[in-house]
C-alpha cells in the first residue's frame, strides 16, 4: 500500500514536470516565434507631385506589433516621416496591438526631395524575442517617381469659330507624359483623342466641340491636361462664338393627329381617365426627356479612332421641313399646351425612301426609341454620332460596320411623327448640334478638314 502511494506521488510529480516542460517549451516557442508581420498598401501612387495619400495596413497575429517606420530615400538623402511604436500589454502581448491601419500622406516637396526616382520603405517589427530581442522584421520597398512639372500644352488651331448650337474642332499638342486631356466649356468636358506624335516629347490631339443651343454667356473655354503624376495644366486659345436666334414654330395638334400617333405608344401606361391630349403631353414631355437622356448615355462610349471620312451625305431628293433648334409651341384647340426644342432636322422625300448612312461608322443602336420611333444610331468615332428617326424599316444590326451611303432603313412615320420623313440628328460628345453644318461641305472643309490636314496623323 505504501509502495502504491509513493508510486502515485512519483507519477504526479513526473506529470507536473512534464506539463512544466511542455508549457515552458510553448512559451519559448511563442516568445521566439519567427513569423514576421504582414504589410498591405492600397492606393499607393507610382508618381508623386503634390501630397498624395495611401492606406497602410500592418498586422501580426501572434506577438503583436512593436513598431512601424516609413522613410523615403533619394540618393544619399533619407527622410523618416512616420515612426510609431506600440505598447506591450498582457501575457504574450495578447492585449497589445495586432492590427494597425492608417492613412499615410506623402509630401515629397515638403520633405525636400527633387524630381526623379525615390524609394519608399516601410518597416514593421513584432514583439518576438528573435534577432536579439528586436523582433521579426518585415520590409516593404517600392520605387516611385517624383514629378512636379505640369504638362505642356501647345494650341495649334488659330482660328476657331463657332455658332450657338454648332460644332467645331480644336487641335493641339501636349507633352508625352499626359494621360488625360480635353477641353472644358464651362462645366462641360469634351475629351480629346490622340492622333499622332509630332516629336519625341509631344503628341497631337483632336477635340470635337459642340456648343449647346441653350449655352449661357460669358463662357469659360480652355484646354486641360493631366499627367501621370496628377499635375494639371490649362491653356487658352482664340475663339469666337457667334450668337444666333432660333426659329419659333407653331405646331397645331388635332384630334386626328392624336388618333394617328397614339397607337404607336399603346405599350406605355397611362392613367385610366387620361384623355388623348393628356397622353400626348406625357409622351412629348416625359418620354422625350427620357429618350434624350438614353441617347446621351448611349454615346458615352465611342471609338478612339476617326471612322468617318470626307463629305457627309443625307437623304436624297429631300426637303428640310424642320430645322435644328426650332422653338416649338404646341397648340390644341387654340390653347398653347407645351413648348419643346427640336434637336435635329426633318427631311421629307417620297414615302419609304431609302435612308443612307451619312458617313462611315459602327451601328450602336437599332430599335424603338420612343418619340423617335424606329431609330438607328451610328458611332463615327471620336465622339461624333448620327441618329436616324421615324424609320418604317431598319436594315442594319447593332455592332454592324457601315460605309458612307449604305442603306440603313426606310423613312416612315413611326414615333411622334405626323407624316413620312426622316429625323436626322448629330451629336458631338453628347451634345446635340446642328446637322446642317456637317452636311455642308464648305463648312466641313473650313472648320474640320483643314485643321485635320495640318496635324500629323489627323487625316
Amino acid at each position: 500500500m505504501l509502495w502504491k502511494t509513493g508510486s502515485y506521488k512519483n507519477s504526479f510529480i513526473i506529470s507536473l514536470i512534464s506539463l512544466f516542460v511542455v508549457f515552458s517549451a510553448y512559451l519559448v516557442w511563442m516568445f521566439f516565434e519567427k513569423e514576421p508581420p504582414s504589410i498591405s498598401v492600397k492606393g499607393l501612387p507610382l508618381y508623386l507631385s503634390s501630397s498624395k495619400s495611401f492606406v497602410l495596413s500592418v498586422s501580426d497575429k501572434k506577438m503583436g506589433l512593436r513598431r512601424v517606420k516609413i522613410e523615403l530615400i533619394q540618393g544619399k538623402k533619407e527622410k523618416v516621416f512616420f515612426d510609431k511604436r506600440f505598447p506591450y500589454s498582457g501575457l504574450l502581448n495578447r492585449e497589445g496591438i495586432h492590427r494597425y491601419t492608417a492613412k499615410i500622406t506623402l509630401s515629397p516637396v515638403k520633405f525636400g526631395f527633387s524630381n526623379g526616382d525615390v524609394t519608399l520603405k516601410i518597416y514593421a517589427w513584432d514583439y518576438s524575442k528573435r534577432n536579439g530581442f528586436k523582433g521579426n522584421l518585415k520590409l516593404f520597398t517600392k520605387k516611385l517617381k517624383i514629378d512636379t512639372t505640369p504638362p505642356q500644352i501647345v494650341p495649334l488651331s488659330r482660328l476657331n469659330y463657332f455658332s450657338i448650337g454648332g460644332s467645331g474642332l480644336i487641335t493641339y499638342e501636349v507633352s508625352e507624359d499626359t494621360v488625360k486631356t480635353g477641353i472644358y466649356l464651362n462645366k462641360i468636358f469634351f475629351p480629346a483623342y490622340k492622333v499622332g506624335t509630332s516629336s519625341g516629347k509631344f503628341s497631337s490631339y483632336v477635340c470635337y466641340i459642340g456648343i449647346p443651343y441653350d449655352i449661357r454667356f460669358p463662357v469659360d473655354f480652355y484646354i486641360w491636361a493631366e499627367d501621370r503624376a496628377g499635375n494639371n495644366a490649362t491653356a487658352r486659345f482664340y475663339y469666337r462664338i457667334k450668337k444666333r436666334s432660333f426659329r419659333k414654330r407653331k405646331i397645331i395638334i388635332t384630334d386626328s393627329f392624336l388618333k394617328k400617333v397614339l397607337p404607336f405608344f399603346s405599350h406605355l401606361s397611362f392613367p385610366k381617365d387620361a384623355s388623348d391630349i393628356d397622353k400626348f403631353l406625357k409622351i412629348n414631355r416625359e418620354l422625350r426627356k427620357k429618350n434624350n437622356q438614353l441617347i446621351k448615355r448611349l454615346v458615352l462610349k465611342t471609338s478612339k479612332k476617326r471612322l468617318w471620312k470626307g463629305a457627309w451625305i443625307y437623304l436624297r431628293n429631300s426637303k428640310c421641313t424642320a430645322r435644328f433648334g426650332d422653338q416649338r409651341a404646341y397648340f390644341y384647340k387654340g390653347r398653347c399646351i407645351d413648348h419643346q426644342v427640336h434637336l435635329g432636322i426633318d427631311l421629307a422625300s417620297v414615302a419609304n425612301s431609302p435612308v443612307p448612312a451619312s458617313n462611315s461608322g459602327k451601328v450602336i443602336y437599332t430599335g424603338i426609341m420612343g418619340i423617335y420611333g424606329l431609330a438607328v444610331i451610328i458611332d463615327h468615332g471620336q465622339g461624333i454620332f448620327s441618329l436616324y428617326g421615324h424609320l418604317s424599316r431598319i436594315d442594319v444590326e447593332k455592332g454592324q460596320e457601315v460605309k458612307k451611303g449604305d442603306i440603313i432603313g426606310l423613312t416612315g412615320q413611326t414615333g411622334l411623327a405626323g407624316g413620312d420623313h426622316l429625323h436626322f440628328s448629330i451629336l458631338v460628345n453628347g451634345i446635340f448640334v446642328n446637322p446642317e453644318e456637317w452636311i455642308d461641305y464648305h463648312w466641313l472643309k473650313n472648320n474640320i478638314l483643314r485643321k485635320l490636314k495640318r496635324i500629323k496623323g489627323g487625316y
